[in-house]
């Protein structure tokens, strides 16, 4: 006949159960005792800034004795206990990083202390974390310098070139040659072309849809595309006196006007 053995019993285990109330309560427990080290400041404070020992709780409800400001317990000027507070706060389990404005918002549901706030926006300011996930809504661009003209410029006496390639094709046309007015108006003509336009056709371009009613102009802005800085180009506006000025690959300086003359209706632009 079999005998039935049970199973062990398992070894003794001891568990904490802890919550935000819980860490809350030992931190309570820090700042009274920081402001026993500081009996002379809170006596102090107790004029200045309106702080009292007595409790708004009424029994059988009770709270760690200690000075307070509208209820909240104040914390005296110590570093240590302010940076143990935003690791609770700030940098626990519980809360994770939650940005500037609820930090304080938590902060201030239990403690108080002169410029909180200012105090609280510096510390996460200069949290690292804080600052690695945070979201840049503000992209940065590369600045913009201006170009000096002359007052008395006439129209189309100073221009920028610039070709917007890449578009749906219409009537055999898949890019717009843009010229600007960057002296005088801000006018500018979109004229249709093709990618793979030439020098020559450029110039074509220019000659029958401004030169007839403005001539030529004493100074080009373009990128380095060879269509504007080839030999040939060079030639031409050195034999015609006009000065170029070229802008380096992503910088845009000095051809800002001429981006942004077509940069916000790009979505528009059909090659017509």
């Amino acid at each position: 006949m079999s005998h039935f053995v049970p199973a062990p019993l398992p070894k003794p285990a001891h568990l904490r159960v802890f919550d935000i109330d819980s860490i809350y309560g030992d931190l309570d427990e820090e700042v009274v005792v920081t402001q026993r080290q500081h009996r002379a400041l809170m006596k102090d404070w107790e004029a200045k800034y309106n702080t009292t020992t007595t409790s708004l709780l009424k029994p059988p409800y009770g709270e760690i004795p200690g000075w307070r400001r509208n209820g909240r317990l104040v914390v005296p000027l110590d570093l240590t206990l302010k940076r143990e507070i935003m690791r609770v706060v700030h940098e626990g389990l519980l809360t994770g990083h939650p940005g500037q404005d609820e930090t304080i918002a938590q902060t201030c549901r239990k403690y108080w202390w002169p410029d909180l706030r200012l105090w609280i926006a510096d510390y996460v300011w200069g949290c690292a974390i804080c600052q690695q996930n945070k979201i840049n809504t503000h992209r940065t661009r590369p600045p913009m310098f201006k170009i000096p003209t002359d007052p008395a410029a006439l129209p189309f006496q100073q221009i920028a070139m610039d070709l917007i390639i890449g578009l749906p094709e219409s009537n055999q046309h898949n890019s717009i040659l843009t010229i600007v007015d960057h002296g005088c108006s801000c006018a500018a003509l979109f004229l249709p072309c093709t990618k793979e336009i030439t020098r020559l056709k450029i110039a074509q371009l220019y000659f029958n849809h401004i030169y007839r009613w403005f001539g030529l102009p004493n100074k080009i802005i373009s990128n380095r595309d060879p269509r504007f800085t080839s030999h040939f180009g060079k030639a031409l506006a050195a034999k015609l006196g006009i000065t170029q000025n070229l802008l380096t690959a992503f910088h845009p300086q000095t051809d800002g006007l001429c981006h942004r003359q077509y940069g916000g209706s790009a979505g528009g632009f059909s090659a017509d």
